[in-house]
């Protein structure tokens, strides 16, 4: 069976989307399916990365939209409309899975599976009239949670919808004793909704109580997370990782005395759930689903 599993924005950000997307895809060609994983951009790194990048077993066909970036979600939802019917008759899928609603026909089932629905923790009105259209008008919505799926349904209207949480390997994490681990605070993302402000704050009062305690960040960092770090005068605490290897950030999660995840927004948490692979207690916010992260039990809130 061919399948296509889609996102439509791009693949190649390493967040825990596209982690899904490509571990989704290695299984299905595993049990013997066709896959083509269709992204809407292309950024620098390209297809080339996608081992060092998600450290997946098998590596699919991946296909490009548009061979280069988009600069807003405007342009990205022209993209797909102008586009995305042509490349989905060209591919001829037999079931089109997709990571986000796409406004794209396609003459086979097709699955929408919602990450959540304020990706910037607002949710404006015309991205919420997109989802309505673009969500309504597949043949099955699958939500993560079971506090997205109470989401969909109070902003949305739509109550036909299954929950399927996302799963991992958790065999691929190793998971030490506290005795092996190093005094490092790991905090996943910079983007705003990750509210990284909040964990510098905590780890500032970390520090003065724990001298040799280090604060690791993976993620791009912008002037203004270098100069908040400055400001605070933990330059010599804190790390900036950038974007490293699936398997490297694995392996840190496991060093790693606890997960700082203050977020302002999480629909799941593909974070929390790695860092539970490891063994790895998270600190984290309301945001987090209950279900998920259980104060005093995996983690604080």
């Amino acid at each position: 069976m061919r399948v296509i599993v889609s996102r439509a924005a791009s693949v190649f950000c390493p967040d825990g989307v596209n982690t899904f997307v490509f571990e989704l895809a290695s299984w299905l060609v595993r049990a013997g399916h066709e896959v083509i994983v269709v992204s809407g951009g292309c950024e620098a790194r390209g297809i080339q990365e996608i081992p060092f990048l998600f450290d997946v077993e098998v590596v699919p066909k991946v296909v490009c939209l548009r061979y280069s970036s988009f600069r807003s979600r405007v342009e990205e939802v022209a993209a797909w409309l102008a586009e995305g019917n042509v490349l989905l008759n060209r591919l001829d899928p037999d079931i089109f899975i997709m990571n986000g609603a796409v406004p794209v026909y396609a003459p086979c089932p097709r699955i929408a599976v919602c990450h959540g629905l304020r990706t910037g923790g607002s949710y404006p009105i015309s991205q919420k009239i997109y989802d309505f259209l673009a969500y309504r008008f597949v043949d099955h919505l699958v939500a993560v949670s079971p506090q997205l799926k109470k989401e969909i349904q109070a902003e949305l209207g739509i109550s036909n919808v299954t929950v399927i949480p996302i799963g991992l390997y958790v065999e691929r994490y190793p998971h030490p004793s506290r005795e092996k681990r190093d005094n490092i605070i790991l905090h996943i993302g910079t983007r705003n909704v990750k509210n990284l402000p909040t964990t510098l704050k905590a780890f500032k009062l970390t520090s003065e109580e724990v001298p040799d305690a280090e604060l690791y960040i993976t993620d791009r960092a912008n002037q203004a997370i270098y100069n908040l770090i400055q400001k605070m005068r933990l330059q010599d605490r804190v790390r900036l990782l950038e974007v490293i290897p699936k398997s490297t950030l694995r392996q840190l999660y496991s060093r790693s005395l606890a997960v700082s995840a203050p977020s302002i927004y999480e629909s799941f948490s593909y974070a929390t759930l790695e860092a539970f692979a490891a063994g790895t207690p998270v600190i984290g916010s309301n945001a987090i689903p209950r279900q998920l992260l259980i104060n005093r039990y995996n983690g604080y809130r």
